[in-house]
C-alpha cells in the first residue's frame, strides 16, 4: 500500500463507520512507520481523519508510531496531545502543549494553538477536580491561558476568548474567587460577539463561538438561531462532540430549564445524523409533554431547517420507541435483563392485544415468569410503582439452548398509559446489505435508564433464523428490540462474541452480535401456536 493509498483507505472505512476495520488500518499502518525510513506525506492525512472521526485511541498509536521518527513535528505532537486529553489524560498533554508552545522552531499557528490547548487541559482539570482549592487553580490557569491568547489579536482568536468567558460565568455560578482584575463574562461575551458578527464568512466555529455569546448574554433566542446556523453548516462529528460537551460540562445545561431544552436535543439529533454518537437517554427527555410540545409543532424544525427535518424525526421516533422498552428484574430491582411491548396479533392472532418479548435465556431460564417483574422507566419521568408490572401470564417459551429461538413471550398484569407498541417491520433489508444499520435499545449492565446503541451499528448479514450486526451492547441488552433505520423491529438480540461464525457459508468468524429474527419468531409460532400459562 503507497502513501497514497493509505488515506484513501482511512476514509473509505470512516465513511461507513467501519471502526474494527479503522482499528485495523491503524494498527497496520502504524508498523508501516516503524518499517521505514522516515515518514512518509501521509501522516498528517492519516491523523486528520482519525481525528475527524474522534477515534483517539488509533489517533494516539499512529501518532506515537510517526514521532518514533523524530519528535520535531509540530502537528504530530499536537495530534497525539488532543488524544491523550479526549481520552482523559490531561496532566500528560499540558507537558506536551507546554514543551510544543515553547518551540521557536514550530510555526506561530501551532504554538498559538498549544497556548490555547494548554487552557483546554486545565479546563479539563478544573472539572475533574473535586478538591476546591487545587480546582480554583485549575481554573484560574485556565483562565489565565485563554485570556493570554485572546488578548494578543481578539479579532483572530475568539476562540479562547469565549473559552474565558465560559470558564468567567462557571466561577460566577459556582461562587469561585478569581484574580482581581478579571474581565465580567457579559463584557468579554458581547466583545466576542461583536467580531464574530462583523466576520466576512461565517463557518461553524464562528457560529458556535456565537451561540455561546449569546448564552452569557442571556439571549437565548439568538443561542438557538446561531444553533441552527451552525449544524447548517455540516459540522463533522468532532466539532458537534466538542460543542455538546462544552455545553453540557462548562455551561452545566440540561434539558429540563432554557436554553438546554432546546440546544442540548438539537446537537444529540445532530450527532446521531454524522452517525457516530452514543447516547444515554434520561427520562426527562422522554416525558409526552416534551415529545408533543417541544419536537412536535415545527418548533424543532425550525430550529434545524428543511434540510434536517427528517434526522429530528428519525430522533423523535426513536424516543417514542424507548417508552415501549422495559427493564426485566428481581422484587429488589435488579435487572437481568431487556424486554418490548408488541402488539400480540402482529406476532400469532391468538396472542392477546399487548404482550412483552423477551429472551429465554431471560424468562425463565434466568428468572422465574412468576418472580419477574417489568418496569418502564422511559416514562414520564418514571412514575414510580405506576410503571412496575407482574407477568400475569406466559404464554409462548422457546429455549436458548441447542439452537433454540431463545424468545418468551408474556403477557402483563396491567401497561403503561399511551404508550405505542414497537411496529414489526415488513420485513429485512433487500441484500446486498450496504449502508443498513441495526439500532438496539436496551438497559446493558442492567441501568435503570434506556439507552441507545447507536454506534458501529453495521447490519453486517442475516438468514432465517438469525441477523449480525455491530451495535455495541453488554450484559442487561439481553432481550433488547433490534431495529432498522425507520425504527421498525427487525430482531430480537440475544447474544454475541468476538469469533462469530460467519453466516451463509461464508466462513471464517467476525466480532458480532446476533438477534433472533422476527420473521423466525412468527414461523415458531405457527408451528407451535401460543398457549397460556396463568403464574
Amino acid at each position: 500500500m503507497t502513501s497514497r493509498t493509505w488515506p484513501k483507505q482511512f476514509r473509505a472505512a470512516a465513511s461507513t463507520f467501519d471502526w474494527p476495520a479503522l482499528a485495523q488500518l491503524a494498527a497496520e499502518y502504524a508498523t508501516h512507520l516503524y518499517a521505514i525510513p522516515k515518514p512518509p506525506d501521509s501522516v498528517g492525512q492519516v491523523l486528520l481523519v482519525l481525528r475527524q472521526s474522534r477515534r483517539y485511541e488509533e489517533l494516539e498509536l499512529v501518532a506515537d508510531a510517526a514521532l518514533a521518527h523524530g519528535p520535531d513535528a509540530p502537528a504530530v505532537r499536537r495530534y497525539y496531545a488532543q488524544a491523550l486529553v479526549e481520552r482523559g489524560n490531561p496532566a500528560v498533554a499540558l507537558r506536551l502543549y507546554t514543551e510544543l508552545a515553547a518551540d521557536e522552531t514550530a510555526p506561530r499557528s501551532e504554538r498559538i494553538e498549544a497556548r490555547g490547548s494548554i487552557g483546554r487541559c486545565y479546563k479539563e482539570m478544573f472539572l475533574a477536580c473535586t478538591e476546591p482549592d487545587r480546582g480554583r487553580r485549575f481554573l484560574s490557569r485556565s483562565l489565565e491561558a485563554y485570556l493570554a491568547v485572546y488578548l494578543e489579536d481578539t479579532d483572530a482568536y475568539t476562540w479562547p476568548g469565549i473559552n474565558a468567558v465560559s470558564l468567567l460565568a462557571r466561577a460566577a455560578r459556582d461562587g469561585i474567587e478569581l484574580p482581581p482584575g478579571s474581565p465580567k463574562a457579559a463584557a468579554l461575551a458581547g466583545d466576542i460577539l461583536r467580531t464574530v458578527n462583523s466576520a466576512p464568512v461565517r463557518n461553524e466555529w464562528t457560529e458556535v463561538t456565537a451561540c455561546e455569546a449569546a448564552i452569557a448574554l442571556g439571549q437565548y433566542h439568538e443561542a438557538v438561531e446561531r444553533a441552527e446556523a451552525f449544524i447548517e453548516t455540516t459540522p463533522e462529528g468532532f466539532t458537534v462532540a466538542a460543542f455538546l460537551r462544552q455545553l453540557q460540562e462548562v455551561w452545566q445545561l440540561n434539558t429540563t430549564t432554557s436554553p438546554g431544552d432546546d440546544l442540548l436535543p438539537v446537537l444529540r439529533s445532530a450527532l446521531l445524523a454524522v452517525d457516530g454518537g452514543q447516547v444515554t437517554v434520561a427520562s426527562s427527555d422522554l416525558r409526552a409533554a416534551r415529545l408533543a410540545d417541544e419536537f412536535g409543532g415545527g418548533r424543532l424544525e425550525a430550529i434545524l431547517g428543511a434540510d434536517r427535518y427528517l434526522s429530528l424525526s428519525w430522533y423523535r421516533t426513536g424516543l417514542k420507541r424507548c417508552r415501549a422498552v422495559a427493564r426485566i428484574q428481581t422484587a429488589d430491582e435488579q435487572g437481568v435483563g431487556t424486554g418490548f411491548l408488541v402488539a400480540g396479533p402482529d406476532l400469532h392472532p391468538d396472542l392477546p392485544p399487548l404482550v412483552v418479548v423477551t429472551n429465554g435465556h431471560v424468562v425463565p431460564e434466568d428468572l422465574d415468569a412468576g418472580r419477574a417483574h417489568v418496569a418502564f422507566h422511559g416514562l414520564d419521568d418514571d412514575p414510580g410503582r405506576q410503571a412496575r408490572f407482574r407477568v400475569a401470564r406466559q404464554w409462548w417459551y422457546q429455549p436458548s439452548a441447542s439452537g433454540g429461538l431463545d424468545t418468551t413471550i408474556l403477557e402483563l398484569d396491567g401497561y403503561p398509559q399511551d404508550v405505542v407498541p414497537t411496529p414489526l417491520a415488513p420485513g429485512l433489508p433487500p441484500k446486498p446489505l450496504r449502508h443498513r444499520r441495526a439500532y438496539v435499545i436496551g438497559h446493558p449492565g442492567g441501568s435503570a435508564q434506556p439507552q441507545f446503541s447507536l454506534q458501529d451499528n453495521i447490519l453486517l448479514d442475516y438468514d432465517h433464523r438469525v441477523l449480525h450486526y455491530r451495535s455495541p451492547t453488554e450484559g442487561g441488552s439481553s432481550g433488547s428490540p433490534v431495529s432498522d433505520d425507520e425504527w421498525r423491529l427487525i430482531g430480537l438480540h440475544h447474544a454475541g462474541g468476538t469469533r462469530m461464525p460467519a453466516l451463509n457459508r461464508a466462513g471464517g468468524t467476525y466480532a458480532a452480535n446476533e438477534g433472533i429474527t422476527i420473521d423466525a419468531i412468527r414461523g415458531g409460532l405457527a408451528h407451535r401456536p401460543p398457549e397460556c400459562s396463568t403464574m
